[in-house]
């Protein structure tokens, strides 16, 4: 192929790019599932219009330049506050997770797929890594919570490194006959120089991006970002090949975490690159498979990845979250989020090319699968990803908590038992330790500053509740919250009643911990039996608040519903008042629900009262 004819190719990878990105998006179909179709229909295949092997070396030097980039930018939005709430899972994920996966992956290729031993090793190696470019646009579809938000681009950023390396330390083994202990040694090696040139780099390249910010244009801090990351990855594979990618994600993280002018312009500036760079590489390792690969590997290939995502990725998971404050549904949530992506197929394009010159069998094969991985696992995941947040009801459920006194921590360790997210705001540095040692979300700062507001994500909140010892800055908060970001639940604590009185005024309801206490023991002494309904609940028993969205429920009255076991009805708010249903009450968009009963029935009329084709539990008879 002339340098001709590679400059239309090339053109025609990137145009197809964009303009699969632009169809995506007005489909409301996930960029990579489209990518890869296009990747393949593109290819020598099918139309032949593009064939990546003519670029032969410059496809080894074009991908992981282009992944390092991903990388750097995954790691720039990773939020170092919101990862430490997280650390535990994502180390655990990163470390028993990736040695879980492997093992995992191997048994599976070797007795299902049927590769060989050693290539088996090296498949499990390859899969045990998840793909940043896939997920990161997963978690903006689905909407999830935070924390797992978080906690899953965290895991695919970090390990890519170590999966990469260990792939690649794999592919040594076996090429060179080199022992497994050896193999451990150069893994440990290559990602520890990967770090450390990562973490001094990413130092170096932030305090230069804050120097160059306050004295150039945004555009110069920009380019100086990008051509900054690039050196990072350069200098770290320079000294220990494949150590670029660790570098790039640590670097990433630290630079991401250091202010600097035009950081926005930046974030924008790479986030543009970086779905560029994911266009290119989707197509260009696309139109690399061979359907002769697929077919070869049969109803066993096909049996593997469903094994990987429905057993592997589970035992992983729950081996790596166990002692975590991660609710059930929330691991299984992460459980089904495991899409491989570039790092994966890049790393087995150039392991499959070392093993045909090693003269190994069956590079065919590991091709075959992990590719047959990457499309299930991006196919599948991507568009069930989004409907697995709802039916495990892991979207956001924010409360922005204004304190991280005895009060907020309590009140947010409580929230997060009831599978909330909660996230607390306080610059005392005893308060933030304290709380962040019980596993709690945190922003250090003064929360009457718009910036560490939206740090918390006050645009996501459902309700903030201020807490703090002062009235004055409980007022300001509250009404920041309400004028500024719309959040329409909004408490305070008021110890003063001309405090008190001025939030009534502004509707913002208030609690007097004093006075609630009072109250509380008044009723101990006065109506202990109404008042152990709520305070002593069995532990098979539950209460629960919910708005009702159920269509097929407005302008039904409460006796024609068919609610499910032992739950009730107790109270109905509407348009700011309380009151008690009776059979003839019609349910109204808009109306909060109080139910009680056991665990089991309050979540079915949950499901009821929240969900639309709930027509089992609706009588057919009536209304």
């Amino acid at each position: 192929m002339t340098a001709h004819e590679l400059i239309i190719m090339g053109g025609l990878v990137i145009c197809l790019g964009i303009f699969t990105f632009v169809l995506s998006e007005r489909l409301a179909i996930p960029s990579i599932v489209l990518l890869l179709a296009v990747g393949v229909l593109a290819g020598p295949e099918v139309l032949h219009l593009i064939n990546p092997d003519e670029l032969g070396v410059g496809l080894q030097v074009l991908v992981p330049l282009l992944v390092a980039i991903i990388v750097f930018e995954g790691g720039l939005v990773l939020d170092i506050e919101a990862l430490r709430q997280v650390s535990y899972p994502v180390q655990m994920l990163i470390s028993v997770g990736a040695l879980v996966t492997w093992g995992g992956a191997t048994l599976v290729a070797h007795w299902v797929a049927g590769l060989s031993w050693s290539l088996a090793t090296l498949f499990g190696a390859l899969v045990s890594v998840t793909g940043p470019t896939v997920i990161t646009p997963l978690m903006r579809r689905s909407n999830a919570r935070e924390r797992l938000r978080v906690l899953l681009q965290a895991e695919g950023v970090l390990v890519d490194a170590v999966g990469a390396i260990l792939a690649v330390v794999v592919l040594d083994v076996l090429v060179t006959s080199s022992t497994p202990l050896g193999g451990a040694f150069e893994w440990a090696e290559r990602l520890g120089i990967g770090i450390a040139i990562g973490a001094f780099g990413g130092v170096v390249l932030g305090y230069l991006l804050r120097f160059i910010g306050a004295k150039l244009s945004a555009e110069t801090t920009r380019l100086s970002t990008l051509g900054g990351a690039l050196a990072i990855f350069t200098v770290a594979e320079a000294l220990s090949p494949e150590s670029g990618i660790a570098a790039a994600a640590i670097s990433g993280i630290v630079v991401g975490n250091i202010d600097f002018p035009h950081e926005d312009e930046v974030a924008h500036f790479k986030g543009d690159l970086t779905i560029l760079a994911i266009t290119i590489i989707f197509i260009l390792l696309a139109a690399r498979l061979r359907f002769a690969d697929l077919l070869a590997l049969g109803w066993g290939g096909v049996l593997s990845v469903v094994l990987l995502m429905v057993v592997v990725r589970p035992l992983c998971v729950f081996a790596s979250t166990l002692g975590s404050t991660l609710s059930i549904r929330e691991r299984l949530f992460i459980s089904a989020v495991s899409p491989r992506g570039v790092v994966a197929a890049s790393v087995a394009t150039f392991a499959a090319l070392e093993l045909d010159r090693a003269g190994f069998e069956g590079s065919n094969l590991l091709i075959g699968l992990v590719f047959m991985t990457v499309i299930g696992t991006v196919v599948i995941q991507g568009f069930t990803t989004p409907w697995l947040t709802r039916i495990l009801r892991v979207e956001p459920m924010t409360t922005i908590i204004i304190g991280a006194n005895d009060i907020g921590r309590a009140l947010g360790k409580q929230l997060v038992k009831n599978d909330r997210d909660a996230t607390l705001i306080d610059n005392d540095v005893d308060n933030v330790r304290l709380a962040r040692q019980v596993g709690l979300m945190v922003v250090e700062g003064d929360a009457s500053e718009a910036p560490v507001l939206q740090k918390a994500g006050i645009r996501h909140a459902e309700t903030l509740v201020a807490v703090t010892e002062s009235d004055k800055l409980n007022l300001l908060v509250c009404q920041m919250a309400r004028s500024q970001f719309n959040v329409k639940n909004v408490i305070a604590r008021a110890d003063n009643d001309s405090t008190a009185q001025v939030l009534n005024d502004l509707n913002i309801r208030t609690m007097n911990p004093l006075g609630a206490s009072v109250m509380l023991l008044d009723n101990m002494v006065r109506r202990p039996s109404t008042l152990s309904l709520l305070s002593d609940l069995d532990a098979g028993k539950a209460v629960r608040e919910i708005l009702l969205t159920n269509p097929r429920l407005f302008g039904k009255q409460l006796k024609n519903i068919n609610l499910p076991g032992e739950v009730l009805v107790a109270m109905l708010r509407r348009n700011g008042s309380l009151f008690v249903p009776h059979g003839a009450t019609q349910f109204q968009r808009g109306d909060e629900v109080t139910l009680i009963g056991t665990q089991e029935s309050v979540e079915q009329a949950v499901q009821l009262f929240s969900e639309v084709g709930a027509d089992m539990l609706i009588s057919p008879t009536r209304g």
